[in-house]
């Protein structure tokens, strides 16, 4: 039979043991730190490699419509800017048209660079989207808005992946 001395001499040395190996709660976990996340200060790593003909990987990136282009652009502005920048809300400002005004409501002259800037930096009114969206997505993005943007909501733009017979 164990004595209770030996007991408590083994609970000691595994509370010791444990003190030594388990990570100080003062530390960031892994998740937190942002050494490796992309597009974060810190070293870049390669994101997995995505599938092609797996539609989950299509959705995540937004590559549904197109690979790249103004019909990539309407897949982001659908999932990121539609929802604020439609035709039934009154206090945002509408895209259609954009790059035929002088100015945005910053003052900075319309152009690329500037519309990506502000997608980018967001405002006191707008969400900011440079850790969400990449350069590409930004292009993509910006080239949507220049060449057709926006579409009415009682005609949305058709479904790719539906096929008639």
């Amino acid at each position: 039979m164990v004595s209770i001395r030996a007991m408590r001499a083994l609970a000691c040395a595994l509370t010791v043991g444990a003190t030594f190996t388990v990570r100080p709660a003062c530390l960031p976990a892994h998740a937190q730190s942002t050494a490796d996340k992309p597009g974060l200060d810190g070293p870049k790593t390669e994101l997995p490699p995505m599938d092609d003909l797996q539609k989950a990987d299509r959705i995540y990136t937004f590559r549904k419509a197109a690979s790249s282009g103004p019909e990539r652009g309407r897949e982001i502005f659908y999932y990121k800017c539609w929802f604020c920048h439609n035709e039934f809300t009154k206090d945002v400002p509408k895209l259609s048209g954009l790059f035929q005004r002088p100015t945005l409501l910053s003052g900075a002259p319309v152009s690329d660079e500037a519309v990506k800037n502000q997608i980018r930096n967001g405002s006191a009114d707008m969400a900011a989207y440079k850790y969400t969206l990449s350069e590409d997505d930004l292009n993509d993005l910006v080239s949507f808005l220049r060449a057709e943007c926006c579409w009415n909501s009682d005609a949305p733009p058709l479904n790719p992946a539906y096929r008639a017979r």
